[in-house]
């Protein structure tokens, strides 16, 4: 008999929670429950699905987005490989899952004056944190969620960071960020009494900093980490630190921050000097060109 859904994904949950970060588990779950709730809905089970049933819900049920979609095949990945590793399967489907590719993105930069707007909208000191933790220390939002005073050590001046898989990085922390603290009592800065872990999840902050930013496309926790990336950039042009800094894996995903400044680009373009004989040339061409066709 095939254990029941529910039961299957906490135990799924319990597992990976071990070893990924409290971010990571909450997408991983997050695609795992639709993927069943979509199965149910066919009259099947996530353990009897084939390779055609995961297509169709990657191609029908899933967001256009191919990050998008990575991100849904990735979470599967992972359960069926759980799976087959606890016995619940004999067959690891996600050994015939096609790969998904991404274009190269850009950076999605919060405007100014999309800031300026939501920090109008605050009404809490934690909604004013939220913005400052993206715009300064360009954190994401299921790393921002799980903070806690203790993270923080305003004698060194230094914020620890928990990442993707787990991962931890040590930065520096920005004294405004240091400022707002101090309006904090010890603990979690975004706490829960719903979720086990103590704290809000990241998708509950990345709803209340949508709101925040006016639920304006594309304007979301992650273009505050952007903006942060891109203005970090053209203060300092190393990709290197910069890749430090987000917590990127590798420096090839920092660098569409360097790509795409558009003003360090115009800026690189404009500073050519402007030969004065190339105009005047193409001024005394044009002239001819006009006087033999008078």
């Amino acid at each position: 008999m095939l254990p029941d859904h529910t039961d299957l994904i906490e135990q799924f949950e319990t597992t990976i929670a071990a070893y990924l970060s409290p971010g990571t588990v909450e997408t991983r779950t997050y695609y795992v429950r639709r993927l069943a709730q979509w199965a149910s809905a066919h009259d099947n089970h996530i353990l009897s699905l084939e390779l055609k049933d995961i297509l169709t819900w990657l191609s029908k049920s899933i967001g256009p987005s191919p990050w998008t979609k990575r991100s849904a095949k990735s979470s599967a990945s992972v359960f069926y490989k759980w799976a087959r590793r606890h016995r619940y399967t004999e067959h690891n489907l996600a050994d015939d899952f096609p790969t998904i590719s991404a274009p190269k993105g850009i950076p999605n930069p919060c405007p100014e004056s999309a800031v300026t707007a939501a920090l109008r909208r605050c009404t809490r000191i934690q909604d004013v944190m939220m913005l400052l933790l993206g715009e300064y220390q360009g954190l994401r939002a299921s790393e921002t969620a799980q903070l806690h005073t203790s993270d923080f050590d305003p004698v060194h001046d230094q914020l620890r960071v928990t990442g993707k898989g787990n991962k931890t990085r040590i930065l520096p922390l920005h004294p405004i960020v240091k400022e707002a603290l101090a309006h904090f009592n010890p603990g979690f800065l975004f706490p829960s009494d719903r979720n086990p872990t103590g704290h809000i999840l990241g998708r509950s902050l990345g709803r209340r900093v949508r709101h925040l930013l006016g639920h304006v496309p594309k304007l979301n926790a992650h273009s505050l980490r952007h903006k942060f990336g891109c203005e970090t950039l053209e203060l300092n042009p190393d990709l290197l630190a910069l890749r430090d800094l987000l917590g990127h894996e590798s420096v090839e995903t920092t660098q569409i921050y360097a790509r795409a400044s558009a003003q360090r680009l115009q800026k690189m373009v404009f500073a050519l000097p402007t030969k004065p004989d190339r105009m005047s040339t193409l001024t005394e061409i044009d002239a001819g060109t006009n006087a033999r066709h008078q």
